[in-house]
């Protein structure tokens, strides 16, 4: 028999120390040794995730008829009703003894009481985690409110509690978002050079306003590829296509209106 413990937070941010102690706590009352642990698995990911997607579909895998896989509560183990249901019954075909230890709930194959009190808690976490959803995504529409009208808004709670912030979501989001930005804002930068300079992008700006048919300046711009493919190619120096010269069209439409 394999004792193993599944500990599961949903953020970066949060850590495991309170799930580990409710699990001691349980262990003391239970006279277990944590000596006898056979592995621990600590993971960040939401508890709407599948558990097949979690790994602790991983340890399942490993465990036997007979082991225990100890969480610290039910909602450890995720917040799914459906999801729920379906751990269990992948727990009993396989003989391992799942056990949430702040609900005193084990539950094997003869403690039926403890898999209907499981169904009603999966029940209420799956309602929970709707609520803590909805409430964060009007936080969030009104951080992007306030950013809006101010700039920023006001961080309410924790270490940054009164501080202005100019971002929604973490930090590394919005730096990863910057970070796209920027990297945008340089292609469009460096396109606009291009048309600029582009002695073949102007030529058929020069030709459309002629208004000569596209077809024409198609052939006539890849006879003046093939003679000068320095100056009369694609920005990715190929000849022009019927694709690229309609992008161009298109480009050259717009920037006359």
């Amino acid at each position: 028999m394999a004792i193993r413990i599944y500990l599961r937070v949903s953020t970066l941010e949060q850590g495991f120390d309170q799930q580990m102690q409710d699990i001691k706590a349980y262990f003391n009352a239970n006279r277990i040794n944590m000596d006898d642990v056979t592995d621990i698995v600590e993971e960040h990911v939401s508890g709407g995730k599948s558990y097949e997607d979690r790994k602790f579909q991983q340890l399942l895998n490993r465990s036997m008829p007979g082991d225990y896989i100890y969480a610290a509560s039910t909602d450890r183990l995720g917040r799914n009703f459906i999801d729920m249901m379906r751990l269990m019954e992948d727990a009993k075909r396989r003989g391992v003894i799942i056990v949430a230890c702040k609900q005193n709930l084990s539950l094997d194959d003869d403690n039926s009481m403890a898999k209907i009190v499981l169904a009603v808690t999966a029940i209420m976490d799956e309602d929970e985690r709707k609520r803590i959803k909805h409430r964060t995504a009007n936080k969030k529409a009104w951080q992007r409110e306030q950013i809006a009208k101010h700039g920023y808004f006001i961080i309410e709670n924790g270490p940054n509690a009164g501080q202005k912030c100019t971002y929604v979501g973490s930090q590394k989001g919005h730096d990863t978002s910057a970070a796209r930005e920027a990297a945008a804002a340089n292609r469009l930068d460096a396109m606009i050079l291009w048309r600029e300079q582009s002695k073949g992008y102007n030529w058929v700006r020069t030709q459309l306003a002629k208004g000569k048919p596209r077809a024409l300046i198609l052939e006539e711009f890849n006879e003046l590829h093939a003679a000068d493919p320095d100056n009369y190619s694609t920005r990715e120096g190929k000849p022009l296509s019927k694709g690229v010269l309609s992008k161009w069209c298109r480009e050259i439409n717009t920037l006359v209106a």
